[in-house]
């Protein structure tokens, strides 16, 4: 079973949950707090990294993790449920549109990327397109909220 390393969590981990919670701040239009931001942010890294080391399928930690998510949302930044779960939904399909899309720009560079093979570090250098066309779709939410003066169609 793949396991994530301190790189793996440093350099892919905590960006990628920044990233993700400020989306669901963006979503649920809710102003940041910095620090409230940070912390979730960092609880969320740790616990998908925990989670990974449970003895379940590949695949599961994913679903754990979007629970996770939900739960987080909801309770400490007091956004409702449904506005929680359709936030959490929205970015990790954005996450997993994005992995999907730099997973077929490496593979058409022909590029090994069986991520169980590679080292660490390289991993991270493969995981920096995902994160990059992550926070610029992000970006696009962000200007398609707060150009449109209606409520999106999916709130």
């Amino acid at each position: 079973m793949f396991r994530l390393t301190c790189v793996d969590f440093f350099f892919r981990l905590i960006p990628e949950s920044l990233i993700l919670m400020w989306g669901i701040h963006i979503f649920s239009r809710k102003t940041i707090n910095m620090f409230r931001y940070i912390l979730l942010s960092l609880i969320l890294a740790i616990s998908c990294f925990i989670i990974r080391f449970l003895p379940i399928y590949y695949g599961v930690h994913t679903d754990i993790c979007i629970m996770l998510t939900i739960i987080i949302v909801m309770f400490i930044m007091d956004i409702p449920l449904i506005k929680s779960m359709q936030g959490a939904f929205l970015l990790y399909f954005m996450l997993s549109l994005s992995e999907t899309i730099s997973m077929l720009l490496l593979s058409n560079l022909n590029t090994n990327t069986d991520i169980s093979v590679l080292q660490p570090i390289t991993r991270c250098l493969y995981g920096i397109p995902s994160l990059i066309i992550f926070i610029i779709s992000v970006i696009i939410l962000k200007f398609v909220l707060k150009n449109k003066k209606a409520s999106p169609i999916f709130l």
